[in-house]
């Protein structure tokens, strides 16, 4: 039709839809039940024909034509609150008997969502595309579960393309599309089984069959704004249903973006790969604690009364709370840990899928051997063992789990800004503020550090373990009511550094004596720690500052009196039995644990400590191997490792208000003796081996027995050296001259160690039975030393030898005799 000013007009295409109006009482209900309905119906009235679909021409409408119709448009308004029930039933065991059971997902939704759908009635060159899309506002669902609560929403939308091809068995394109603001959502373990269950229900239970087969991928969004994911953290996963007394860890954000695509495009494919991709946009992580936890309101004092500061010594302020809350509000006594404000994790996921049970596709049938398959489908029914009934009559020996191929998942989490973490004893990421409880303290303790990296590689018989810590430093500061001089303002801020941090862990597991549904047994586990140099700078108030932050970490790691009983009343022992049934159990014992009975190894390593006890015209500084290793002052401080563990009259004592705790020189020693003999024995340089020596020979005197027979086997080798130390000694391979750099180092050491030797000899002289004749040979020469107590001990040493056995001691008569003939 052509106006008059000249333009052509085209007659729109017909409409051709469906209003649907709900007003008040209205509830919607669908599930895997009634989709298959809905399947039989499309079969019945759309039945396949298997041919390529014809393109659409669309020809201008004639007058005398029908129309042609392009699309069917069904649109459902919801007027009033209404309800949407998603219900779906799975098998369960009942008095030895299977039966349904009916699980649910309730919703309420308020006036104004809707429903949409577009069924094209027309074919393009790629096919066509139906879709769905829609609105929920106010939204509140909950679960058939005895924990009801699920999800709740200011708005949640929904979009579906399903893109067709027009070839039926080409690949289809199904986009599923979220997206929720103001969003909270409650997340339990057991809704792992209970959408599971629902998948299963809804899923297809047609064996696979690739005369049929359709390849195609679902591609899903989820997004949600301003959100809340709000998990339970009760011990041994309980959950309190009645009293609503659970510990809860929430996420909460302004943006939460979650996309996977699930690829169904290969007939039986041997692997699949799943990716997924989450962002999230300044998210936070938060802590509650219920009234019936007494870490409760420890937790919150710490948070309400911590006094933060920057990296530049200004005071800042807490996490922001301007921040949309509904569920997680900071009056509810809800704690913010952790403020991230960008982060991305990625989850790559290949797996092995195992088929349905049923018959063989038939596509697998190509000769007439297989014909007993083909026909096995028409003939009597029987029941087919699932692969779980199968596993549990196999055992390692019939089937090795290591011969196939193993699934692979690989987790990257990426925190690639500046984040903030409070410590409250279970916390600790990139930078760590540490609390004390009123404003007249002063400041938190803060950590900050470049980068953390966590690896994990887990395969069927081991588990390696890796985290690496870039350097960081720790920082606090005076109290800030302490006034100093200003020729002293810069011992107002202290600090440590750590070089660096690397832990390996390795986990071993064993598959003997167990059947393939059991899980294997962990048998070892291994693990080495490597700390850098430890360095730093503190007053007395800023070491205390920290030590009654740490105090407070580990109160609240430990909390033993909120830990909670585990469900299961007994252990299972290294069998996979429970320990009462197991038949190794006997009256006097129970069949041991896997934890019992695992080989643990820890190899910690330090590389040095470089620490620096400051204040006005005062410094303490501890610096281990450092020191020994300088040639000026090495052997001063060789001396004076004594001098923290000898008794004092006149320092270091309680008149002097010194704190002295039980144990103290046991814990020092225990602390120093390995680095000293480690020293000793890989240093090539002759001044701190001597100094090494000497250090180990100060520590000696102040000891108990007890103590000392805990290391005799490694300080042996050690006080042998020293027993050989003159005005021309010979350590290892090379001979120097002690008196020349310390004139005290010949006599004083080797007094300090025959003592202590002769101690220990008399005590239990069996450990020296292998070094019997380097200790006689040694000790001979020194009956005749000058002063007379070195030749006091070693005679002392001598005697302490006779008490073993005759054929050890037989053997060196004649050496003794030609000596003392000789001397005589």
């Amino acid at each position: 039709m052509r106006l008059p000013n000249g333009d052509e007009v085209t007659a729109p295409t017909p409409v051709w839809g469906l209003d649907i109006q709900c007003e008040k009482g209205t509830n919607l209900s669908y599930g895997p039940w009634a989709d298959r309905q809905r399947e039989q119906l499309f079969l019945f009235f759309f039945p396949q024909d298997y041919q390529t679909m014809k393109v659409f021409i669309f020809i201008a409408s004639v007058p005398g034509e029908i129309r042609q119709v392009q699309q069917f448009d069904v649109r459902l308004n919801i007027l009033a609150e209404a309800t949407v029930d998603i219900l779906f039933s799975k098998l369960i065991m009942r008095d030895g008997k299977q039966e349904n059971q009916t699980n649910a997902v309730h919703m309420n939704v308020q006036r104004g969502s809707y429903f949409e759908m577009t069924l094209p009635w027309t074919v393009s060159d790629d096919g066509y595309v139906t879709k769905i899309n829609g609105q929920f506002l106010h939204v509140d669902a909950s679960s058939s579960l005895n924990y009801r609560n699920l999800l709740e929403a200011e708005t949640l939308d929904y979009r579906v393309n399903v893109h067709y091809p027009s070839v039926w068995n080409h690949h289809q394109t199904w986009d599923l599309e979220f997206n929720g603001c103001k969003a909270t959502y409650h997340f339990l373990y057991a809704h792992k089984e209970f959408f599971q269950d629902m998948i299963e229900d809804w899923s297809s239970r047609v064996p696979p069959d690739l005369l049929h087969f359709v390849p195609y991928s679902w591609n899903f969004i989820i997004r949600m704004q301003e959100f809340e994911l709000i998990t339970l953290a009760n011990g041994y996963n309980w959950v309190d249903c009645e009293h609503q007394a659970n510990a809860h860890i929430a996420f909460c954000g302004e943006l939460f973006d979650l996309r996977f695509t699930l690829p169904f495009t290969d007939f039986l494919p041997e692997t699949v790969l799943l990716k997924f991709i989450i962002v999230g946009e300044n998210v936070d992580l938060s802590l509650f604690l219920p009234p019936t936890n007494t870490s409760s309101n420890i937790i919150t004092a710490l948070s309400r009364n911590a006094r933060l500061i920057e990296k530049e010594d200004r005071p800042k302020h807490s996490f922001s709370s301007e921040k949309w809350r509904k569920f997680c509000k900071l009056s509810s006594g809800w704690v913010d840990c952790w403020h991230v404000p960008e982060l991305q994790l990625s989850i790559s996921y290949t797996y092995h899928p195992v088929p349905p049970v049923g018959p063989s596709p038939q596509a697998n049938v190509s000769t007439p051997e297989k014909e007993e398959l083909l026909l096995s489908p028409i003939r009597a029914p029987h029941r087919k063992k699932s692969p779980m009934e199968i596993i549990k009559n196999l055992t390692p020996e019939q089937f090795d789990p290591t011969s196939v191929t193993a699934d692979c998942i690989n987790v990257d989490l990426r925190i690639t800004k500046p984040s903030e973490i409070k410590l409250y004893g279970s916390v600790l990421r990139m930078f760590i503020n540490l609390k004390d409880c009123t404003e007249q303290y002063p400041p938190c303790p803060t950590v900050a550090l470049d980068r953390l990296i966590f690896e994990m590689n887990k395969r069927y018989s081991e588990t390696q373990l890796q985290v690496v810590v870039s350097p960081l430093i720790l920082t606090t500061s005076d109290d800030p009511n302490h006034q100093r001089l200003s020729a002293h303002q810069h011992l107002h801020t202290g600090f440590l550094m750590l070089s660096g941090l690397q832990m390996r862990g390795d986990a071993m597991f064993s598959a003997e004596e167990r059947s393939l549904d059991e899980e294997t047994l962990e048998y070892a586990w291994l693990v080495e720690l490597t700390v850098g140099t430890l360095s730093g700078k503190l007053t007395t108030p800023q070491l205390q500052n920290i030590i009654t932050a740490l105090e407070a970490f580990v109160f609240t790691v430990e909390d033993a009196e909120n830990s909670l009983r585990h469900p299961r009343p007994y252990l299972y022992c290294y069998h996979g039995t429970p320990q009462p049934q197991c038949p190794q159990t006997t009256s006097e014992h129970f069949c041991p644990t896997t934890d019992t009975i695992k080989y643990k190894m820890v190899r910690a390593s330090l590389d040095g400590i470089s620490l620096n006890l400051v204040e006005s015209g005062t410094i303490l500084c501890f610096q281990m191997q450092e020191l020994l290793s300088d040639p000026l002052i090495g052997m001063e401080a060789a001396h004076n490792f004594g001098t923290i563990v000898k008794d004092h009259n006149y320092a270091l004592t309680s008149h002097t208000h010194a704190n002295i705790r039980l144990l103290h020189k046991q814990r020092f020693f225990e602390s120093v003796v390995g680095p000293l003999v480690e020293l000793f024995s890989t240093t090539n340089d002759i001044k701190t081996k001597s100094c090494a020596l000497v250090a180990i020979a100060s520590l000696l005197p102040w000891l108990t027995h007890i103590v000392l027979n805990a290391h005799i086997q490694k300080l042996l080798p050690v006080l042998l050296q020293g027993l050989y130390t003159s005005d021309f000694s010979k350590i290892g391979e090379v001979s120097i001259n002690l008196e020349r750099h310390d004139a005290r180092c010949g006599s004083e050491t080797r007094l300090s160690t025959l003592t202590t030797l002769a101690s220990l000899l008399k005590q239990n002289a069996s450990p020296a039975e292998r070094h019997t004749s380097t200790l006689i040979s040694f000790l001979m020469p020194l009956t005749t030393y000058h002063p007379l107590t070195v030749g006091v001990k070693a005679l002392e040493c001598l005697a302490a030898l006779v008490t073993l056995p005759v054929s050890v001691i037989l053997p060196y008569r004649n050496e003794v005799s030609f000596f003392t003939a000789e001397e005589v």
